[in-house]
């Protein structure tokens, strides 16, 4: 795989960055159908697939980050097929959730299932090809897949358990596992025991050609594996990750344009737009200050079994920001119904929940928690639960002032070392 290359690190692939633009098909597909969600159960399915897609792009830009100029060119284009089948079943995942008729989309939870699986093995196996243990987050070798094959042959309301406990088992393993180090000396243990036994294997094939008469310079070279404890370059992932934030960040301004292409501009829709997009762009400003994980830290960058957690919740936060702004735009000078709302503010608030995970990780400073973190998530938590009599454009000036805030420290520790730097006599 052809790589772009400084003196100091190394940098996504124009084979990367052709596999993020699956991305953008897959949160496009997952924010439409939230759009038409009407129950918590069909929440919960757009949350469990944007999880499976996410994992699935996660582990393999992880195979290919330890992978470096061995990875496999065939195993991420693969992988790239596979986003574009599951985001291009998503509206049929569980059609029985979605409103209407949609018989002809029957059976595509299965191939959601399936490719989500043969996703996860594809970027598995090609880390263990060329021996290498991701200890720093398991799950790119690794997947509970017995729910997500049992829960295609049950009903819906069992299935969003079963889904749910493979998720939670996901994310559990890597972050427990990541952090232990007996459980990254048993996973290095167990590896190193797999490859004996292939090389095993493989001895016994080469016995048997001998036996059948195969001379010793006609067998087949075998290289040798050997199992080593794979490295994370840290500028490599911290870029994959940013920028799939900013793809992320694109599909919602997407949303926003899409939103006013067939509406009046009225002064309410104007002011509802303008503030979305300032939102998005806050939202960029804090990803390039803080990186990925929104809260300002006082140690060192973040492991990648916290980084990772951290990531999940920015991006998912995100889209819901943008099916929230994507259907309170036309309704700018009116009501909106109660889950857009919850789609803004609950993602705002799922962003400030992030950040506070981050800011504990990082160990942020006291007066961060207080006079910003705290602020913000309350008053978007009272706005989500009392903000029935607001119109759009309010609900969306409203989210721009909290957020705009909570920005608002950076600023604020720039001007303090601005005050704070002595004066020239």
């Amino acid at each position: 795989m052809a790589e772009q290359k400084t003196a100091d690190e190394r940098h996504a692939s124009w084979l990367e960055l052709f596999f993020d633009l699956t991305v953008v098909a897959a949160a496009a597909q997952i924010s439409h159908r939230l759009h038409g969600a009407d129950s918590v159960g069909q929440v919960a399915a757009c949350a469990a697939m944007y999880y499976a897609i996410w994992s699935v792009w996660t582990t393999t830009s992880i195979y290919a980050n330890v992978a470096g100029e061995r990875t496999r060119r065939r195993a991420v284009l693969r992988t790239m097929l596979g986003i574009a089948v599951m985001a291009a079943t998503v509206p049929g995942v569980w059609p029985e959730l979605v409103p209407g008729e949609h018989e002809e989309l029957k059976g595509r939870t299965a191939v959601f299932v399936v490719a989500f699986i043969l996703c996860r093995v594809i970027a598995s196996r090609s880390a263990a090809r060329d021996g290498q243990v991701v200890a720093f987050w398991p799950a790119t070798q690794s997947l509970m897949a017995t729910p997500w094959v049992v829960s295609i042959f049950v009903s819906h309301s069992v299935a969003y358990w079963l889904w749910g406990f493979a998720i939670a088992v996901d994310i559990a393993f890597s972050m427990l596992g990541a952090s232990n180090p007996h459980a990254v000396e048993e996973m290095t243990e167990r590896a190193r025991q797999r490859q004996e036994q292939q090389d095993r294997q493989q001895q016994r094939r080469l016995a048997r050609m001998i036996e059948r008469g195969v001379t010793p310079d006609q067998l087949p070279t075998v290289p040798t594996t050997y199992i080593s404890v794979a490295q994370v370059e840290r500028g490599h992932l911290d870029e994959r990750l940013g920028l799939f934030v900013i793809i992320v960040l694109g599909e919602a301004l997407a949303q926003v344009v899409a939103s006013n292409t067939e509406e009046a501009w009225t002064y309410a829709v104007i002011a509802a737009s303008l503030a979305a997009f300032l939102v998005l762009v806050m939202l960029w400003q804090l990803t390039t200050l803080y990186g990925f994980t929104p809260a300002p830290r006082t140690t060192a960058p973040l492991e990648p079994w916290q980084s990772l957690p951290a990531h999940l919740g920015v991006t998912a936060s995100i889209v819901a920001i943008a099916t929230g702004f994507g259907a309170l735009i036309p309704d700018a000078a009116h009501h909106v119904h109660d889950k857009d709302r919850w789609y803004l503010f609950g993602g705002l608030a799922l962003y400030f929940l992030t950040s506070l995970f981050a800011g504990l990780a990082g160990k942020a400073p006291l007066s961060w928690y207080l006079g910003w973190l705290a602020p913000s998530l309350l008053a978007t938590a009272a706005i989500a639960v009392f903000g029935h009599p607001l119109t759009g454009w309010g609900l969306a000036v409203l989210a721009w002032l909290i957020l705009g805030w909570f920005s608002t420290y950076n600023s604020r520790e720039r001007l303090t070392r601005v005050l704070r730097r002595p004066r020239p006599r």
